[in-house]
């Protein structure tokens, strides 16, 4: 037998199927959000990096600029150095040089004269002094010709003068005398 129910029942309604456009258009907004707040949350993480290394090379740069004031003091502290090694080996050099002066025009000094005036600017040396004779002083010109640290010997002057003494009334006849020359180093 064949039962056919006549009663209506209630019927299910079918759902409806959303449109595909409703359905891609909230996957692509989900999407959307995905993707925006991965990048956001990346870009965040990001700046923070960028940011500690920033603050870093700031504090490194601090501490270069330190070190770099540091090595122009000492830069600055090796040049005075040098400069004052330079002046003192000049000063050493040049300290004997007066002495050798005064030793070589003392060894040539005849007997009869006498100096009163030593000038010694840079290279030039200048004497002058008296003699009881003319010939004294052409002798000590000679002499001082023949020397190997002097050049240019010249006798710049001789004349005879009349010198009068403190303690003595008397004048003495004597040849007032200047040479010059040059110091050969």
């Amino acid at each position: 037998m064949i039962r056919v129910n006549l009663i209506p029942g209630k019927k299910k309604k079918k759902a409806k199927p959303l449109p595909g456009f409703i359905v891609a258009t909230v996957l692509l907004t989900l999407l959307t959000v995905v993707v925006t707040g991965f990048l956001y949350f990346s870009i965040k993480d990001e700046i923070k990096t960028l940011t500690a290394r920033k603050q870093a090379n700031a504090r490194r740069i601090k501490e270069l600029k330190a070190k770099l004031k540091d090595l122009d003091k000492f830069e600055r502290l090796v040049k005075d150095v040098e400069a004052k090694k330079k002046l003192i080996i000049q000063l050493r050099k040049n300290q004997s040089v007066p002495v050798r002066i005064l030793d070589e025009i003392s060894q040539n000094l005849p007997n009869g004269l006498w100096l009163t005036e030593l000038t010694f600017k840079g290279r030039s040396v200048q004497i002058k002094g008296y003699a009881f004779t003319n010939s004294d002083v052409v002798s000590y010109v000679n002499n001082l010709k023949k020397s190997k640290m002097f050049n240019g010997v010249y006798l710049a002057e001789s004349k005879r003068e009349n010198i009068r003494q403190k303690d003595i009334r008397e004048k003495i006849e004597a040849y007032k005398f200047s040479i010059r020359m040059n110091v050969v180093t």
